[in-house]
C-alpha cells in the first residue's frame, strides 16, 4: 500500500514538474520570441539595407494591409511584415480584410485616399503612402498562352515597403532630369527605349523631366540627377561646358555611352562631344567594341555578354552577393584616368572576364572577331564610379559604355540590368538605403520518385513502422503479465 501511494506521489510531483516546465517555456518563448529562417533564399530574413532603415526610426510607423485572408500573397506580406516589426518596436501592423470589414475599409481607404483593394498603406502620420500589388509580386505569364494561370516567380515587396517607408520618413522628391536632342534613348519606343527603368524612378517618387540641352547654357537649377542615355549625335561645346559647370557645382551624372560609329569606306569610331568632360573627372572612353567571348549568349556573338566581375563598391555590393550578371550588348569600354581634381578617384563597378578585349577595328568585325595586339587588352571596365570622401565634394558620377543595359529589350534578359541601373541612380542620389533589394524568387521543390521507391516507402511507413510500434506494445504487454 505504502509502496502504491509513493508511486502515486512521485507521478504527481513528475506531472507538476512538467506541467511546470511547460509554462516555463512558453512564457520564455513568448517574451523572447525569436524565428530562425532556414530557407534557401532567406525568405524570411530582411537585407541589411532594410534592417538599417528600420533600426533608424525615430517616430512611430503604422502599417496597414489591405488584403483578404484567401490572398495567394496574405501570408507572404503577413510574414515579411512581422519582421519588420520585429525588427523595429516603432512599426505596428494592422490587417483589414475589404470582403468582411467593408465599413472599416471605408473609412482607412478615404483616409489613406485608396481606391485599390490589394496595397499595403505606410502612415508616417503626417505623410502616407501605399505600395500596390504589382509593385510586389512578379508574375511569369508565359504559361498563359496554354490556357495556364500566371505563374509567382518572384517576391520583391521588401524593396517597395522599404522604399515606402524612405518616402514618408522624407518626403523630398528627387528631380531627374533625361537629356534630348542627340537620339538618346527615351520612352514609347518599343524595346529600344527605357520605359521600365523610367517607371521604376517614377514609382519611387522621383519627379523626371526632359532637358533639352541644344542651345543652353547651363543644367536647370533643380535637377538633383542628370542622366545622358546612349546619345547618337555629339553634344556641341556649348553643351558640354554647360553639363562641366553642373558637374563642377556638385551634380551628379549618369552617362551611358554606347560607341559611335561613323561609315564611310573605312568604318571609324565617333565622339560623343563629352571626352573632354569625362576625362577632367578622370573617365574615358575606350572607343572600342567589347567582345567577351567566354561569357557571351549562345547564337547572338560575342559582343553581346554578361559581366558578373563585381568590385566591393556599394552600387553593386548586392548584385555581387546575389551573383546576378549583367547583360551588354554593343558596349564599349571604360578607362580610369586622373581627375584635375585629385580628391576625386574613379573605382571601377563591373569588368568582364579576364578572356575579353575591345575590338578596334570595325572592318574587321564584319569579317570576323580576333584578339589584336592593338587591340583593348581584358579584362575590361565595362562601369565605373567617380566621388571623393573629402568633405565639401559632393560631385558624384557613373560611367558605363552601354546604354543597352537598361533598355527594354534587355531588361527582359538580363538577370541584374535594372537592379544595376537603379542601384547607380540611387548612389549616384546619396540615397543608399534604397539600393535595389533584389526580389525573392519562389522556388518549388520537387521529389520525383520511381515506381519501386515508392512501394519501397509505402511498405515501410504504412506496414513495417505501424507493425513495429504495435510489436513493441505487445512484447511490453506480455512482459508486465509475468
Amino acid at each position: 500500500m505504502k509502496k502504491r501511494a509513493l508511486q502515486e506521489t512521485n507521478w504527481t510531483v513528475f506531472l507538476i514538474l512538467l506541467t511546470a516546465l511547460f509554462v516555463i517555456v512558453n512564457y520564455l518563448s513568448y517574451r523572447h520570441y525569436h524565428r530562425w529562417d532556414v530557407t534557401a533564399w532567406r525568405t524570411f530574413s530582411l537585407s541589411p539595407q532594410t534592417k538599417k532603415v528600420v533600426k533608424d526610426l525615430r517616430q512611430p510607423l503604422k502599417v496597414v494591409i489591405f488584403l483578404a485572408r484567401n490572398d495567394d500573397i496574405y501570408d507572404k506580406v503577413k510574414d515579411l511584415l512581422t519582421a519588420y516589426s520585429e525588427a523595429s518596436g516603432q512599426i505596428k501592423v494592422e490587417y483589414i480584410d475589404p470582403d468582411r470589414e467593408k465599413a472599416r475599409l471605408q473609412v482607412l481607404a478615404q483616409k489613406y485616399n485608396v481606391t485599390l483593394a490589394n496595397v499595403v498603406v505606410f502612415d508616417a502620420g503626417t505623410n502616407s503612402k501605399y505600395v500596390e500589388r504589382d509593385q510586389m509580386v512578379e508574375y511569369d505569364f508565359s504559361a498563359m498562352q496554354f490556357g495556364a494561370p500566371p505563374k509567382m516567380k518572384g517576391f520583391k515587396a521588401e524593396e517597395a515597403f522599404t522604399n515606402a517607408i524612405l518616402d514618408v520618413l522624407n518626403p523630398k522628391k528627387a528631380v531627374v532630369y533625361f537629356t534630348q536632342g542627340h537620339g538618346e534613348r527615351g520612352p514609347g519606343e518599343k524595346g529600344e527605349g527605357i520605359d521600365t527603368f523610367r517607371d521604376r524612378l517614377a514609382k519611387e517618387g522621383d519627379q523626371l523631366k526632359e532637358w533639352e540641352s541644344l542651345g543652353k547654357t547651363a543644367v536647370p537649377e533643380d535637377a538633383d540627377l542628370l542622366v545622358v542615355a546612349g546619345p547618337k549625335k555629339p553634344f556641341l561645346p556649348q553643351e558640354a561646358d554647360a553639363i562641366e559647370k553642373y558637374l563642377d557645382k556638385g551634380g551628379r551624372a549618369l552617362f551611358l555611352l554606347d560607341p559611335i560609329t561613323i561609315n564611310g569606306k573605312q568604318p571609324a569610331f565617333g565622339e560623343t562631344g563629352l571626352e573632354g568632360v569625362l576625362k577632367n573627372w578622370g573617365a574615358t572612353l575606350g572607343q572600342d567594341i567589347a567582345v567577351d567571348p567566354s561569357a557571351a549568349v549562345p547564337q547572338v556573338g560575342a559582343q553581346t555578354f554578361f559581366a558578373i566581375n563585381y568590385s566591393d563598391h556599394p552600387t553593386v555590393k548586392d548584385l555581387k552577393l546575389n551573383k546576378y550578371p549583367v547583360l551588354f550588348s554593343l558596349a564599349q569600354s571604360v578607362g580610369e584616368g586622373v581627375a584635375s581634381d585629385k580628391a576625386y578617384l574613379a573605382t571601377a563597378l563591373l569588368k568582364s572576364s579576364p578572356g575579353s578585349w575591345g575590338e578596334k577595328d570595325l572592318a574587321g568585325l564584319e569579317k570576323g572577331i580576333s584578339k589584336d595586339p592593338t587591340d583593348t587588352q581584358g579584362p575590361l571596365n565595362m562601369a565605373i564610379a567617380i566621388s571623393s570622401e573629402t568633405p565639401g565634394k559632393k560631385t558624384r558620377i557613373v560611367v558605363v559604355g552601354d546604354s543597352d543595359l537598361i533598355s527594354d529589350d534587355l531588361l527582359q534578359v538580363g538577370v541584374g540590368n535594372l537592379l544595376f541601373g537603379l542601384n547607380a541612380a540611387h548612389w549616384l542620389l546619396q540615397e543608399e538605403s534604397r539600393i535595389a533589394i533584389p526580389p525573392k524568387t519562389a522556388v518549388e521543390a520537387h521529389l520525383t520518385l520511381t515506381a519501386t521507391q515508392s512501394n519501397f516507402l509505402f511498405v515501410l511507413f504504412v506496414l513495417v513502422f505501424p507493425a513495429a510500434v504495435i510489436a513493441s506494445g505487445v512484447f511490453v504487454y506480455l512482459r508486465r503479465r509475468r
